[in-house]
């Protein structure tokens, strides 16, 4: 090999460097690798608040499903257990049965008035609101005492079904009008199995004038003293009034138990 071609050969000193450079391309690049890499979009760590949120939604998840699953069987979901939705009507099934539409106007009324305390599927709560699913009140023949009832009140110890309750009802003569009044008495008296007539917003509107001067509210044993329905002459002398003895009987035999009884005590005064 000539000199000239040896001489193209780099020295390197004792450094490790070629000849000719002052700095090691291993030390500059050791500063360049010593960088973080630039962020790759995706591939952000989560944020931990966002894991904490996940982890208490997923926590009430379970929770809600533990008490409102009902099992997951197909034949009970406890949520409706708590706000069950009213049956259906059991007046006639056409839209032009008066009854018909009547109560489901009624219905809307109940739901928003009555249901808080009597309950949407008529079964009241024990020991406290009486039940108008199969109460006797309810299914008298008329509805001469409860559209009082709902006019101007209930207070006083009352027996429904053969229980007792003594719970106070506020009346609705102020904010109810008389077609409210009557449709949504003839929902009650037509649902969960009750089976009665139906209620006139002139039924209501006759019980409202001959009432307007009473502000407070009915006590049982006062409507008791009442027909069921017809005017307000006492239960014994609208029954008895102008009948024959076996027609009497008849008549007899067909007041609701409470009336029979308030006639006889009456009798035996």
């Amino acid at each position: 090999m000539s000199e000239h071609a040896m001489s193209e050969i780099p020295n390197k000193n004792a450094s490790g460097l070629d000849g000719g450079e002052n700095t090691d391309v291993c030390d500059l690049h050791a500063a360049v690798l010593r960088e973080r890499p630039d962020p790759v979009e995706g591939r952000e760590p989560l944020n931990l608040w966002m894991v904490v949120f996940v982890a208490a939604l997923l926590f009430w998840a379970g929770t809600y499903l533990t008490h409102y699953s009902g099992g997951f069987r197909a034949d009970e979901f406890s949520e409706r257990q708590i706000n069950p939705l009213p049956p259906p009507l059991e007046v006639g099934a056409s839209n032009d049965d008066p009854a018909a539409k009547a109560a489901k106007e009624g219905m809307a009324v109940f739901l928003a008035q009555c249901s808080p305390c009597h309950q949407a599927d008529g079964n009241g709560v024990s020991g406290q609101f009486p039940p108008l699913a199969g109460s006797e009140w309810v299914l008298a023949e008329g509805p001469n005492r409860i559209i009082r009832i709902v006019l101007n009140g209930l207070s006083g110890p009352i027996q429904v079904k053969g229980s007792d309750y003594n719970a106070v009802m506020n009346g609705f003569r102020d904010s109810m009008d008389d077609k409210q009044i009557a449709n949504v008495l003839t929902y009650i008296r037509n649902s969960w199995g009750n089976k009665a007539g139906l209620v006139t917003p002139a039924e209501v509107a006759a019980i409202r004038a001959s009432t307007k001067d009473r502000t407070e509210a009915w006590i049982p044993a006062d409507l008791l003293k009442l027909p069921v329905s017809g005017g307000d002459a006492p239960a014994a002398a609208s029954a008895g009034a102008g009948l024959t003895p076996e027609a009497l009987k008849e008549a007899l035999k067909k007041l609701p138990p409470d009336d029979l009884k308030a006639l006889l005590q009456g009798l035996g005064n």
